[in-house]
């Protein structure tokens, strides 16, 4: 008999949190799950705990490989797995009780490609629901299209949070695009939305999201591959939008356009402050002239929504491409802040 669920876990030196997350998948009340981990290289424990769940469930298999990021170990993980769906989980976070339970039964129920769900994040307690369309069974795009700030809601994160059907994945080539060190989720989620016919969105609560990990990947101050990363995200997210008709819809274009300037931007200055080498002026001039800066302020116009105008006046700043402004108001902060009292005075 074959498995119903796939439970792919890519493991990276997760010692410190393997034993929670395994012990939550193991002991659901849902039993007829695979679990299939993915060990990338560890350094610590994590391959020896691997083992010893192996060898006492035969539910677990292993699959030690070199380490090659996150998006290696899920496709490694795709590619060896038997159910007719599809979870991911991370190493350092937990699940509800209830998580396969409710995701399949929803899957079964209406026969979906794709069931996404909401989580909460640890130890700060925030709960998310998806801002998706609830309990509606419609198309991947118009799930997408439901919600009013996509992008900028984040609701397009997190593959954890979902339950993908594999035939599904399988006959549309979806993967983790192994180019990818930031966002991979993002683009799994939005292909695998695009290219399903079924969709649905729960409001519950069902996965548990680590945030203070300091050993996790996002967690690191200064990422070297952060700029090339972010534009490859940026030209796969576009495509896809624009392929798949999202852009002619002016809530969706104007919210990812948002969401480069307030998110995907801002992201970059901080790493240039965390980086061992000073940021220059010619630094954020470069950041000014990518593409995904320059269409997204083509995109807003003056009309980019701010909530202050401290706020306002660095978004012209940026859309105006006033690379030394920036830099003063970003590395020489009282030459600016001078500048912006006068201004209300």
């Amino acid at each position: 008999m074959g498995y119903a669920i796939s439970v792919i876990v890519p493991i990276f030196n997760a010692e410190r949190w393997l034993l929670r997350c395994l012990h939550r998948i193991l002991h659901q009340p849902f039993r007829n799950i695979e679990v299939l981990l993915i060990n990338d290289g560890s350094t610590d424990r994590s391959g020896v705990i691997c083992d010893e769940f192996a060898a006492a469930d035969a539910r677990i298999r292993v699959i030690h490989k070199p380490n090659s990021g996150t998006s290696s170990a899920k496709n490694v993980g795709i590619k060896a797995s038997s159910g007719k769906y599809i979870a991911f989980l991370d190493a350092d976070d937990e699940i509800d009780e209830l998580f396969f339970v409710k995701l399949y039964a929803t899957a079964e129920e209406h026969g979906c490609e794709v069931v996404i769900s909401g989580y909460r994040t640890v130890p700060t307690g925030l709960s998310v629901s998806p801002h998706y369309k609830l309990h509606s069974l419609i198309s991947g795009k118009d799930l997408i299209l439901s919600a009013a700030a996509v992008h900028t809601g984040n609701d397009l994160c997190f593959a954890w949070r979902s339950l993908f059907l594999r035939e599904s994945l399988n006959r549309n080539g979806i993967t983790f695009h192994e180019g990818l060190t930031i966002g991979e989720d993002t683009i799994f989620h939005l292909e695998a939305l695009l290219t399903a016919d079924r969709a649905y969105a729960l409001p519950d609560i069902l996965y548990f999201y680590t945030v203070n990990n300091m050993d996790s990947l996002m967690s690191s101050l200064y990422k070297p591959y952060l700029e090339r990363s972010l534009i490859l995200q940026y030209e796969l997210r576009k495509q896809l939008s624009e392929t798949f008709g999202l852009c002619a819809h002016d809530h969706y274009r104007k919210d990812m356009a948002a969401y480069h300037i307030a998110s995907i931007y801002s992201m970059l200055i901080r790493n240039f402050k965390n980086s061992p080498v000073p940021a220059t002026k010619e630094d954020i001039g470069r950041i000014l002239h990518l593409e995904m800066i320059t269409d997204s302020t083509k995109v807003l116009g003056y009309q980019y929504k701010c909530s202050s105008l401290k706020e306002y006046l660095y978004y012209l700043s940026i859309k105006s491409k006033l690379a030394a402004v920036l830099y003063s108001w970003e590395f020489r902060a009282p030459f600016i802040h001078g500048i912006i009292g006068a201004l209300r005075r």
